[in-house]
């Protein structure tokens, strides 16, 4: 629903790749792809941390542990996140029912994060340090492209950021218009650039939980460690605007937006909320997904 942006670095790595490729990898495919999905991410996971075949095993089995509860964990919190966005989209977007919906994504995601802790824990536990090292270079790949946009003239980013939010927008709005675009780009354009900020944090983040885990501390303490990290990942550290400034930013900007739309627009924004509620559904295999 936002338009946001990300970055990092070599041999150290954002806690939240350490996690969330955990997030993203193990929540991939459920219902009747179940079995199919619970490989596919296995196999993801133990290409990234080049697991052993008792590592393997574990994985797989907390995989499956993480789609089959998947339903109970995930449902009602999001039916009740869309219901809360689609009720602001039809009365109007304020600062009040924008905090709401913040707290309730706030909500959602740390539940999803301590869930995939809870199973990713035991099993980072036991990885060896060439294994970490492993992990760290094959994350740090997928960092080069926000190494490269970072090395690229002022102006160039500017505008890739302007194309890359209009893209955003006209994903939920449909077409927009010369004068909306115009506008988009005129905001976007002001708007701090703070991916070399992020990239640093990430980098500092991804050391310290590295270093962690070469210490071999115990589950308990890589569980801590993870979630931690995980609940600290929007603090950039010393002369860095604060979560706090930068989320109010970020409403700010998502106000704006929305003020530029018409009737019409705001009513497609609602369509592709419950067409990708309804596919996440699908995704997770609850039961009544259309």
């Amino acid at each position: 629903m936002d338009p946001t942006d990300r970055a990092p670095r070599s041999r150290r790595r954002s806690l939240t790749l350490f996690l969330l490729c955990w997030l993203t990898l193990a929540a991939g495919c459920t219902g009747l792809l179940q079995n199919i999905g619970a490989r596919w991410a296995t196999r993801q996971i133990s290409d990234v941390f080049a697991l052993d075949e008792a590592q393997q095993e574990a994985t797989r089995a907390a995989v499956e542990r993480v789609m089959a509860s998947a339903p109970e964990v995930l449902e009602a919190r999001l039916d009740l996140l869309v219901a809360t966005v689609d009720r602001a989209l039809s009365k109007g977007l304020n600062e009040q029912n924008m905090l709401v919906i913040e707290r309730q994504i706030d909500v959602l995601l740390d539940k999803v994060a301590a869930w995939i802790i809870d199973e990713a824990a035991p099993i980072l536990a036991t990885l060896r340090d060439e294994q970490i090292d492993h992990a760290e270079r094959q994350l740090d790949k997928r960092l080069e492209q926000t190494r490269e946009e970072l090395g690229k003239p002022v102006e160039e980013r500017i505008r890739d950021r302007q194309e890359k939010f209009v893209e955003a927008i006209e994903d939920w709005t449909g077409p927009l218009s010369d004068p909306q675009k115009k506008a988009i780009r005129s905001y976007v354009a002001a708007m701090p650039d703070e991916a070399a900020d992020g990239l640093r944090a990430d980098e500092r983040r991804l050391a310290e939980i590295a270093d962690g885990l070469r210490q071999h501390p115990g589950e308990p303490a890589v569980r801590d460690l993870l979630w931690n990290a995980w609940k600290n990942r929007e603090d950039w550290g010393p002369n860095t605007r604060s979560p706090e400034v930068r989320r109010a930013d970020g409403r700010k900007t998502m106000l704006f937006m929305y003020g530029l739309l018409d009737a019409k627009q705001k009513d497609h924004m609602s369509k592709r909320l419950h067409e990708i509620h309804d596919k996440v559904k699908r995704l997770l295999g609850i039961a009544g997904a259309g």
